[in-house]
């Protein structure tokens, strides 16, 4: 499963790694990062930064994002964040923290309250924020990986 099916354009430079920060987050709010996750935020790495991202580059990411672990602190983070992105990029960083939470197929009840702050954050509708969860499913389901 790829998160690269989500992209239709390349992430504009100075908003890549908040959306990298706003993708970790989400993924660090259960305690824990999986060898999928890990696997798809290299994944996602290399697609927003257009290069495969070495080992080094991939630790020096996680340990700076790191710094915000517990849940209170990642959801004041993302709400911190999420309103600092354009409403394209916004969405797509959305709709990468939904693909991600669907990479261990065990989606969490910490997941789950955060995206409902993540949607908050952006001023998503529920009408969009069900448009871009579907629009998530669509890719991820198309293509079988």
């Amino acid at each position: 499963m790829s998160v690269a099916k989500l992209f239709t354009a390349p992430v504009p430079e100075e908003h890549a790694d908040t959306l990298l920060e706003l993708s970790f987050l989400v993924a660090a709010i259960d305690g824990r990062l999986d060898d999928a996750e890990l696997d798809a935020f290299r994944a996602l790495v290399g697609q927003v930064r257009g290069a495969s991202p070495t080992d080094a580059q991939v630790d020096a990411l996680l340990d700076r994002f790191a710094v915000h672990i517990e849940p209170r602190e990642i959801e004041a983070r993302v709400r911190e964040l999420a309103p600092t992105l354009p409403s394209d990029v916004g969405d797509l960083a959305f709709k990468v923290s939904i693909g991600l939470g669907l990479v261990d197929m065990d989606e969490s009840a910490a997941e789950s309250q955060l995206h409902d702050a993540f949607a908050e954050a952006l001023g998503l509708s529920e009408d969009k924020r069900g448009a871009l969860t579907a629009e998530v499913h669509e890719a991820l389901d198309a293509g079988g990986d």
